[in-house]
């Protein structure tokens, strides 16, 4: 009986771990995505291959039309431990 409680409580903490998200966007993804979508935008301007050009719209417009930051619930980038620099939101569950 004693497991059964135990292997629910950790349970329980993993779950609860899992559902908190950080109050920060990580700067490297952010760094990533900007350079993904400016290599994106190049292939989409370049004539020579028109067939990549569509391909790239298409990933384009999923992937960098609505910056992920805009996407998620963060409202500000910090770096490593630090605090984040905006207002930091937290959302209220309505019953």
């Amino acid at each position: 009986m004693r497991s059964f409680y135990a292997t629910l409580a950790i349970s329980c903490s993993a779950l609860t771990a899992c559902s908190t998200t950080p109050p920060c966007e990580d700067i490297l993804e952010v760094k990533r995505q900007e350079q993904e979508c400016k290599r994106l935008s190049q292939v989409i301007n370049n004539p020579k291959n028109p067939q990549q050009a569509l391909t790239a719209r298409q990933r384009f417009e999923a992937e960098c039309e609505n910056l992920r930051y805009y996407r998620d619930d963060y409202d500000t980038i910090c770096k490593g431990s630090n605090t984040p620099i905006g207002n930091v939101e937290t959302k209220r569950k309505d019953p």
